[in-house]
């Protein structure tokens, strides 16, 4: 398996995290949970989701994981704070996560701006997040494991890469009102707007 094909999973999780991330601040801001309380559920899951611990696992070299077993680690990382949500509310919450990360994956011109989307994710949370109880810390060593592991890899293994997680989400086509009514998703779950 080509080097590009096992750093795929840092993108993904990074990348499905932050549309965890901005999806569960637009639920709370609707649902017009205080500010503090909505603060402390955004800081608790990013703070979960940059463990060290838990991103020096993620940035070493191993193949994509099944969509199931993916699954199971935003389940943990949802209930890792004071929120708590319901099978078919997680069910939602996932697919809304992956049709995101489906979207900017079938969105990007090059393989190298996968690595500029997942940057812009982790600067994003940053902004959500606050800097509550250490998170800007957590997240600053995870930009720069990003900027390690991607900064000089050559374009076949970005392209590699890029066909690892495309493989990953291409049987996944949940319909989102959203993209639906932009007009970027089609009625099967396609997407309209690929480039290659």
């Amino acid at each position: 398996m080509a080097a590009g094909a096992l750093m795929s999973m840092p993108v993904l999780i990074v990348n499905m995290g932050g549309e965890m991330v901005y999806i569960l601040a637009q639920r709370l801001q609707a649902q017009q949970i205080p500010s503090s309380k909505g603060q402390k559920v955004l800081c608790d899951v990013v703070r979960t989701m940059y463990y060290p611990r838990f991103i020096e696992e993620l940035f070493k070299p191993q193949e994509i994981y099944s969509l199931q077993s993916t699954r199971q680690i935003f389940d943990r990382l949802a209930h890792s704070s004071i929120m708590r949500l319901n099978e078919s509310s997680m069910g939602k919450l996932f697919d809304l996560m992956i049709m995101g990360f489906k979207l900017q994956l079938m969105s990007v011109a090059s393989p190298r701006e996968i690595v500029d989307v997942t940057t812009n994710h982790l600067e994003e949370l940053r902004r959500l997040a606050g800097d509550g109880e250490g998170v800007s810390a957590l997240v600053d060593e995870c930009v720069k494991q990003v900027n390690q592991a991607y900064g000089q890899m050559g374009l076949s293994d970005l392209c590699s890469m890029r066909h690892s997680l495309a493989t990953f989400v291409q049987g996944c086509k949940v319909k989102v009102s959203l993209f639906l009514h932009e007009g970027t998703q089609k009625s099967d779950g396609s997407f309209s707007t690929c480039q290659p």
